[in-house]
């Protein structure tokens, strides 16, 4: 019988990552984390994910290929070449999933292995107006409407840090590529499947399109409909959600009982009316508390509140993650790193550790023969 600790959830599959894309990387990765085995296939001067700042000095360079490429494999293949080609054909008959940018020529991988699922992640399709454009993080939120309704109304729109559309993405990539693996093993039938980073994020934003196209109305960034208070501590921002069956205990929690009475405040559409001054009132009360003690008090009170935490919050030492074994420790050449935990966890399958990233062209058969 098979070591219950050496299952993974997708140990039966074979995937070459021919990605150039944050989008696709990441899903590999995560195909990688339960066990399938991934090849990360670059060209000849590398992956482009080599160069994509920070870099750290570190062996990998970026700590976002370190991060996309965790427990990979590496080959170079000059596609170009016909002897990188004639390689590409022989992966693909062993291959049950090859992941590849707009334009690739597919169709003689499909004709070699017709059981070959086929992951084609592009900035915006490859048909429409847009196929032949380039994407980037900022094009992709600036397109999706989620810029403009991020920030302050009396500034320019504001960008959502990191590389949340394009993970998004990938994360949809992986899903996609889940259900074409069901569908093949349930009748034998291999496809395509596509996913524009775009069109992703655009499913991300706010519903304010939607309810635009319902009804005609559009909400701006200075009149929000949901009562989201956000203010600042003595050690930092916090954040309190206002239910109107809840705003005498967020009083009581605040030490503020004057404002349950206060006709400003007293009913829900007087609260609406005077946000703002609601708003400057609560900071008022919480300025000089510790953002902890204040969140602690109102959730004693069922008020849904939380602390606004900053990176530096989040390491190996916070209290949630470090008892959710969340972070994990890589060696590397350099020493040990951390990796992020898992997205998700199953109790029978779990994910396996991560190896290091590769290094370029680490291996010469792609993979396990």
């Amino acid at each position: 019988m098979q070591d219950a600790k050496s299952v993974t959830a997708l140990g039966a599959y074979r995937v070459f990552d021919l990605s150039e894309s944050i989008a696709g990387q990441f899903c590999c990765r995560m195909l990688a984390d339960y066990g399938a085995e991934v090849t990360l296939v670059e060209p000849p001067d590398g992956s482009v994910t080599r160069r994509l700042p920070p870099f750290d000095g570190s062996p990998s360079g970026s700590p976002l290929f370190h991060h996309l490429n965790l427990g990979k494999n590496s080959l170079i293949v000059d596609s170009a070449s016909a002897e990188g080609r004639a390689l590409l054909d022989d992966l693909a008959k062993v291959a049950d999933v090859f992941v590849v940018p707009a334009g690739f020529d597919r169709a003689p991988l499909r004709n070699l292995n017709p059981r070959l699922i086929v992951a084609v992640v592009s900035p915006f399709g490859e048909d429409g107006p847009k196929r032949d454009w380039r994407g980037s993080e900022m094009i992709y939120q600036a397109m999706s409407g989620m810029m403009i309704q991020n920030g302050r109304n009396d500034r320019e729109p504001l960008f959502g840090v990191g590389n949340r559309g394009s993970c998004c993405a990938g994360l949809a990539t992986y899903s996609a590529i889940l259900s074409a693996l069901l569908v093949r093993e349930r009748t034998g039938v291999a496809q395509e499947v596509a996913i524009d980073i775009a069109h992703t994020v655009a499913s991300m934003t706010y519903p304010f399109a939607l309810q635009f196209a319902y009804n005609g109305t559009l909400e701006g960034r200075d009149e929000r409909i949901r009562p989201l208070v956000e203010v600042e501590c003595a050690d930092g921002w916090m954040s309190i959600f206002i239910r109107a069956n809840g705003f005498d205990a967020m009083c009581e929690g605040l030490d503020a009982p004057d404002l349950i009475t206060d006709p400003r405040f007293a009913t829900g559409e007087a609260r609406r009316d005077n946000f703002r001054e609601l708003v400057a009132e609560i900071q008022t009360r919480v300025r000089t508390r510790k953002a902890g003690d204040v969140v602690n008090a109102l959730a004693l009170r069922r008020v849904v509140a939380a602390c606004c935490f900053k990176p530096t919050q989040l390491g190996p030492d916070a209290p949630h993650l470090k008892a959710r074994d969340y972070w994990q420790k890589v060696p590397t050449d350099s020493g040990i790193r951390l990796a992020l935990g898992p997205q998700f966890r199953m109790s029978r399958t779990p994910r396996r550790a991560a190896k290091a990233p590769p290094a370029p062209g680490e291996t010469t058969s792609g993979g396990r023969t």
